[in-house]
C-alpha cells in the first residue's frame, strides 16, 4: 500500500497518505523448532523396531534427522535411488522445484544400516520401488503421501514427550541444518545440504545460532546469584 500511494503521488493522481505510516518488522526466525542432538538421539531410540513399521519408521526418521530431506523428497525417493558415488553411498533426491533426482546427498553409514535392515524385512523389492512403503491394510507396498510422513514424524516426537506445535516433520531439516553449523560445517556445506538455491536462506540458521552463543544472561546470572 505504502508503495501505491508512493506512485499515485509521483503521477499526480492523489497525495501519499501512507507516506509517515512504519511497517512492522517481520520476523526472520524459523516458525518451526529444532532438535538438539540429545533430543534426536532420543526420538530414535523410543522407536520400537520388533515390527516392520518400527524399521521403517526408525530408518526414515534417522534420514530426515541427518540429511534434512523435505516429506516430499522423502516419498519420492525409491530404492534404487541408493547408490554409491567415490567411496561414499548416497541418495539421489529429487529436490524442491526440480524435474530430475539430480541431487545426491551422502548417507552416513547409520542410516544406510537402518535402511538396509528395513529393506531386508520387506524381502524382495523391483526396480522403482519406493524407498519408504505404507504397511496400511488398503496401502500396503506402495508409495507414502507427505501427509502420512509428517504423521509418523510428529507421532513419533511425541512419543518421545516432545509434544509441540511447533515441533514438525519440517523440525527434522532444522535439526540437521542447527547440528551441521553447531559441529563446524560452513555455510557452504549446509546450503548444499539443505539445497537452497540461495545463500541467505542458509543464513537464517546462523544468525539463531549467533543469539543462542551469546552467554550474556548467563554471566549476568552468575554475578546476581553467585555473587
Amino acid at each position: 500500500m505504502k508503495q501505491f500511494f508512493k506512485w499515485t503521488e509521483d503521477e499526480g493522481l492523489y497525495p501519499n497518505i501512507a507516506k509517515h505510516i512504519k511497517g512492522a518488522k517481520i520476523s526472520h526466525e524459523h516458525k518451526k523448532d529444532y532438535l538438539t542432538s540429545a533430543q534426536a538421539r532420543h526420538v530414535l531410540l523410543t522407536i520400537n523396531r520388533d515390527s516392520l513399521k518400527g524399521k521403517r519408521d526408525y530408518a526414515m526418521l534417522a534420514l530426515m534427522l541427518t540429511m534434512g530431506l523435505r516429506t516430499v523428497e522423502v516419498s519420492r525417493a525409491n530404492v534404487d535411488d541408493i547408490r554409491t558415488q567415490g567411496d561414499a553411498v548416497v541418495l539421489y533426491v529429487q529436490g524442491k522445484g526440480h524435474v530430475e533426482k539430480d541431487a545426491p546427498v551422502r548417507m552416513p553409514g547409520h542410516v544406510e544400516s537402518a535402511i538396509r535392515e528395513y529393506l531386508k524385512a520387506r524381502g524382495a523389492i523391483a526396480s522403482g520401488t519406493p524407498l519408504f512403503a505404507s504397511t496400511s491394510h488398503n496401502n500396503q507396498g506402495k508409495r507414502m503421501t507427505t501427509r502420512s510422513i509428517s504423521g509418523i514424524v510428529k507421532q513419533s516426537f511425541i512419543n518421545a514427550g516432545y509434544d509441540s506445535p511447533r515441533l514438525t516433520a519440517h523440525s527434522t531439516r532444522h535439526t540437521s541444518a542447527t547440528l551441521n553449523l553447531l559441529n563446524g560445517a560452513t555455510l557452504q556445506e549446509t546450503q548444499q545440504l539443505l539445497r537452497h538455491v540461495n545463500l541467505q536462506t542458509t543464513e537464517i540458521y546462523a544468525h539463531n545460532l549467533s543469539a543462542i552463543k551469546n552467554k550474556s544472561s548467563q554471566r549476568v546470572d552468575n554475578a546476581i546469584f553467585n555473587s
